[in-house]
């Protein structure tokens, strides 16, 4: 299958990594609106930089959408429209009223369409979900979600991250929340029941550059899923550094499980009274960036043989999130933030 990628940045170039590392997906090339960032990227990778979009779809079988959250809905409507396949980035648009254009289109079309929810592969997630699958921990009670980074104090610059336009995206509970709220529907096979949720959302950083920033830097979220179970969501861009990380806890009837990227590739299951460490990582294929969490690198790449594993009919890891998967994500996440206060 031939892989092009729409957005030279960060997150674009970790897909382009993980094309190159993997396998049933051959990296054609990159396009961006920035020519130059294209060029650069594409050099470094030794594929081609394209400049016109016609090209670019000529090219390829499949796109990976890696571009600004704004832009998702276009640059995946128009890939659907001619028959490539798709793994849009998440959020999967920068509203519910795009996310739903994005699903009834890629539900009338012949292709594969996916959203980027890599945490779903997290080697300490799939172990999770099999200690779930294999009822270890009981019945269980209560799940316990944090994610949290530090980016909101280390970047003094304003930029499109902070407007208003990206409310529902790019905050501490749009951008990082989302995958908990993904994790939570994909984990325990339930919805998250927004109309019982307890909201709380801050913008600890109040201004860049004089400007205000219009976005939340940390949220709370408590409530629980349609399926029963209670739940508690911390995400946060506004944490100190000896905070950041990112956990999972869930309580069960019969044992709990714990783990905290601090730790290393490691979760900790009790079903008496002790303990007991459980090893959850391998050899790496890719080196993991400085302060991510263990394995985050390898899990675009778990995620692309599922993509084009599902693209070829064939055996698959897991569960890609595919775009109704990302559509209820949004709507959890829109419903979320409008019953929260930005303090």
């Amino acid at each position: 299958m031939r892989v092009g990628i729409i957005g030279a940045g960060g997150i674009g170039r970790t897909h382009a990594r993980a094309v190159l590392v993997g396998e049933g997906a051959t990296l054609v090339g990159l396009y961006d609106v920035d020519e130059l960032r294209a060029l650069s990227v594409a050099s470094d990778l030794g594929v081609r930089a394209f400049t016109s979009l016609n090209e670019f779809y000529q090219a390829v079988d499949a796109v990976v959408v890696a571009s600004p959250n704004r832009t998702h809905a276009a640059y995946a409507c128009e890939a659907i429209a001619r028959g490539r396949h798709v793994l849009c980035e998440k959020p999967m648009a920068a509203s519910l009223e795009e996310t739903t254009i994005m699903r009834d289109r890629a539900a009338g079309a012949p292709v594969v369409c996916c959203v980027g929810f890599n945490y779903r592969y997290l080697g300490v997630v799939q172990e999770l979900r099999r200690q779930l699958d294999d009822g270890v921990l009981g019945r269980v009670l209560h799940v316990d979600l944090a994610f949290k980074r530090g980016s909101a104090l280390t970047r003094k610059t304003f930029t499109w991250r902070d407007d208003a336009g990206e409310r529902f995206t790019s905050g501490a509970l749009g951008d990082l929340g989302v995958h908990l709220i993904d994790l939570l529907h994909h984990l325990f096979d339930g919805l998250v029941d927004t109309a019982g949720c307890q909201v709380g959302l801050r913008t600890k950083v109040a201004a860049k550059e004089g400007r205000r920033v219009r976005v939340d830097d940390h949220a709370f979220v408590s409530g629980r899923l349609a399926s029963g179970q209670h739940f508690t969501l911390t995400a946060s861009k506004s944490s100190t550094p000896d905070d950041v990380g990112f956990r999972i806890s869930v309580t069960g009837s019969h044992g709990e499980l714990l783990y905290r990227s601090q730790d290393g590739p490691v979760l900790h299951v009790r079903t008496g009274f002790e303990w007991e460490p459980v090893k959850v990582l391998g050899a790496a294929r890719l080196e993991d960036p400085l302060g991510e969490i263990p394995g985050w690198a390898d899990s675009f790449v778990a995620q692309l043989h599922d993509w084009t594993a599902t693209v070829a009919g064939g055996e698959r890891l897991g569960a890609p999130a595919n775009f109704d998967d990302g559509h209820r994500a949004q709507r959890v996440l829109e419903e979320l933030l409008l019953k929260g206060e930005v303090s």
